[in-house]
């Protein structure tokens, strides 16, 4: 996982106080950053300026609070073999996986007309806890009856942008939840995916190209999960579709990354669908419910250096017994922990799951309310030792 990182590092931004310095001069010096406006911004594309997050998120209710800022440079995030950068320094990160955050799928209870208010409530929650991305549910039914309406995506996009949060969009359910058809199976992988599900319009593969397609100049977007799940067909019917699948993602989108959500299994399988070339980075689950914690997997760490690329927990969850603040506080030193544990196996970063602002029964989930130290100022993502 973190072979390489020390040489990758020292070519990209040195490893003396002279080459800081040198570094720091040149952002300073980047004309970019006079431009205010998401328009002047992409009128000086030419330049190599481009709308990125903000570097320090901001909340909705503040006047000076911008929608993003204009910078030079490359924006967006990149694998350099075993580490993440980003404008020419490592990127490590911590922030939040949902399948709320995006308020159009067949799951959410939020009506249009207060989506805009909601999301921006939600990723204002995210600003204290310095959370820098989001990973959520991106199907076919936020875009529309006839798959092609982008508008709700464009608001979560622009709004994440504000927070300084960049987004992983997860493009399907392979067991069908907040979305149309059945389970996945050996069918749907081997050619099924070609053809609609359920009541969509458009076919999995031709709406996540099209989606790909629309933000393939979208920094904010750092990459796509092609399915929440994947697995339930064999081997190589899973390794044809990820590559099909990857390679149609990268061509549309070829400045954003692509990514598994594949449960550890203990076999080889695992690590051969993990080293296909079109999956940029590992996105591990790890549901710490034992009581006490019980230590990661040494095989999955082991498997995970047989690999050797960025490792991400793109769902980290701690239950929490019921919503007081004693079990919230509780919950927040288990989590706590488990991302120091996290750090030492040489993680790339962790996104907590499960975010949903204004939950009501105690589980998994978590949003921003005071008691609960996950998202404060100082709190468990804030202090993270990334």
């Amino acid at each position: 996982m973190r072979l390489g990182v020390a040489a990758v590092a020292l070519l990209l931004v040195g490893c003396g106080r002279e080459d800081l310095d040198l570094l720091q001069r040149v952002q300073e010096a980047d004309p970019c950053r006079a431009l205010t406006s998401e328009a002047d911004c992409d009128e000086n594309a030419a330049l190599g300026c481009s709308f990125q997050p903000n570097e320090q998120g901001c909340l909705s209710t503040d006047a000076s609070c911008r929608p993003g800022q204009c910078r030079g440079g490359d924006p967006f995030v990149r694998r350099v073999e075993g580490s993440f950068f980003l404008h020419g320094a490592p990127f490590r990160f911590v922030g939040v996986s949902s399948w709320a955050l995006l308020p159009a799928t067949s799951c959410s209870a939020v009506k249009p007309e207060e989506r805009e208010a909601w999301l921006a409530r939600a990723y204002d929650d995210l600003v204290a806890s310095n959370s820098k991305v989001a990973r959520f549910y991106a199907f076919q039914s936020a875009a529309g009856p006839n798959g092609d309406d982008f508008s709700a995506l464009d608001q979560a996009v622009r709004t994440a942008r504000r927070a300084g949060v960049r987004v992983l969009l997860t493009l399907d359910h392979a067991s069908g939840e907040c979305t149309q058809g059945m389970r996945r199976d050996e069918a749907w992988y081997a050619g099924g995916f070609r053809s609609p599900d359920g009541e969509y319009a458009r076919s999995y593969l031709d709406y996540i190209t099209a989606l790909a397609s629309h933000y393939r100049d979208e920094p904010t977007v750092l990459g796509y999960t092609m399915l929440h799940s994947l697995g339930g067909a064999e081997l190589q019917t899973l390794s044809a579709f990820v590559t099909l699948i990857g390679q149609q993602l990268h061509g549309a989108a070829p400045n954003q990354l692509v990514s598994l959500d594949l449960a550890w299994d203990g076999s080889p399988d695992y690590v051969e669908l993990q080293q296909l070339p079109v999956v940029n980075f590992v996105d591990i689950d790890d549901y710490d419910f034992a009581e006490p914690a019980e230590p990661l997997r040494a095989d999955l760490l082991e498997a995970l250096q047989q690999v050797d690329k960025p490792v991400v927990v793109g769902e980290g969850a701690f239950r929490v017994a019921a919503a007081s603040p004693e079990e919230l506080e509780k919950r927040g030193a288990r989590a706590r922990a488990r991302l120091a544990e996290w750090k030492r196996a040489g993680l790339d970063g962790a996104l907590l799951w499960a975010y949903q602002p204004g939950w009501t029964s105690a589980s998994e989930e978590f949003d921003g309310r005071p008691d609960d130290p996950l998202l404060q100022a100082g709190g468990v993502l804030a202090s993270a030792p990334w």
